[in-house]
């Protein structure tokens, strides 16, 4: 039986592509970024590396506004609030423990922590739309307005001081110039991954297919039908029983742990966090890349958070245009094709197999539904 027979969890008409050129397609792709190091030199690499990671961060909004239909303006706050976590553990328990573990978990919890308080204020007070995007959007505004405050000495905790516009950094006299590298395990089996290194990039890699097969496995379950329930019609949802603001709640937090995921990776990577992760550009990003590419489909998401990610690399000579230019991009596209360029595509090839001639109509959908 072929390896394809048995990805049946991960299939379902949530997502787009269920056969085997799909995922033959899938496994090329991956493969190509697991030789990408033996072609591309070393700055590149870094730069992958990050373009892999902001895919994480597409994907936790994909699954809250495309699959669930809440719009949140401020999952750049849970980003920053996992790297902040990762940070402020990292540099007081390293010396202690010798790995990082403790603070990985803080950076995923903490943002899921966040999310639960958040979303149990809007979802119970039936908050939705527009509201909830204004109200997730000011609160990470609030955040960043807090950390560019904190220059101030005494915004030190043990070793780590918040250090305002520098961003979080070592407290003066700790002896360690930067923050903590990802360490993973033990004693003498405790291993450092540099974010400069190639093991660090194989690992985001792994976590990114990782999170995207769960992903997937998640959205074709029976709580991604009820994800999907809730975004076509929340009301009806509601009249079969469902605890609708659970759901909405419990799918706020998924998304949260997954943005703080990425805050640690980012901040384990660069070595760096800033409170500018909390503001307007970094929210808007995000949304660009999952509704220029298709905001009801994961691999749509993720696609677009890597090609405007590498996008964003060629247009960094414009300077302040480059947002523009990206900001542009998304009117067009969305005037075009409002559910997403990828999405709209294969809604036109999926109209073009309908206008088949009966006879030859069991074939032409034969062939279609392997891609």
């Amino acid at each position: 039986m072929a390896l394809v027979d048995h990805l049946h969890v991960l299939n379902g008409p949530q997502t787009l592509g269920r056969g085997r050129g799909f995922w033959s397609a899938f496994a090329i792709g991956v493969a190509a970024f697991a030789i990408a190091p033996a072609v591309l030199d070393g700055f590149v690499m870094i730069k992958l590396s990050n373009f892999l990671i902001s895919g994480l961060l597409a994907l936790s909004l994909c699954l809250i506004w495309g699959y669930c239909g809440i719009l949140s303006l401020g999952q750049a706050a849970f980003f920053g609030l996992g790297g902040y976590a990762y940070g402020i553990l990292g540099l007081n328990l390293i010396q202690a423990h010798g790995n990082t573990d403790i603070a990985i978990l803080a950076g995923i919890l903490v943002p899921a922590l966040a999310a639960a308080a958040l979303g149990g204020v809007m979802f119970y007070a039936r908050l939705k739309g527009v509201y909830v995007a204004i109200l997730t959007l000011v609160v990470s505004m609030l955040m960043e307005t807090f950390l560019l405050q904190t220059a101030d000495p005494k915004y030190t905790w043990g070793a780590a001081y918040l250090g305002g516009f520098n961003g979080l950094q070592p407290a003066p006299g700790t002896g360690v110039d930067l923050l903590p590298s990802l360490t993973l395990g033990l004693g003498p089996w405790a291993y450092a991954f540099d974010g400069r290194g190639l093991p660090f990039y194989y690992l985001v890699l792994a976590v990114l297919v990782a999170v995207y097969l769960g992903l997937r496995w998640l959205v074709n379950s029976s709580y991604g039908y009820i994800l999907v329930g809730i975004r076509e019609d929340e009301a009806r949802t509601e009249t079969f029983g469902y605890d609708v603001r659970l759901i909405q709640l419990s799918v706020f937090c998924i998304a949260a742990a997954i943005a703080g995921l990425s805050g640690v990776l980012y901040t384990a990577w660069g070595a760096f966090i800033h409170p500018n992760s909390f503001g307007v550009q970094s929210n808007i990003l995000p949304v660009i890349w999952v509704a220029v590419a298709g905001r009801k489909d994961l691999t749509a998401a993720l696609l677009g958070a890597l090609v405007f990610q590498g996008l964003s690399l060629e247009l960094a000579e414009q300077g302040e245009y480059a947002l523009l230019i990206q900001g542009a991009l998304l009117v067009v596209g969305m005037s075009l094709m409002p559910e997403g360029v990828l999405m709209g595509l294969v809604k036109k090839k999926w109209r073009r197999v309908a206008a088949v001639p009966a006879a030859d109509a069991p074939l032409a959908l034969q062939g279609a539904g392997k891609e």
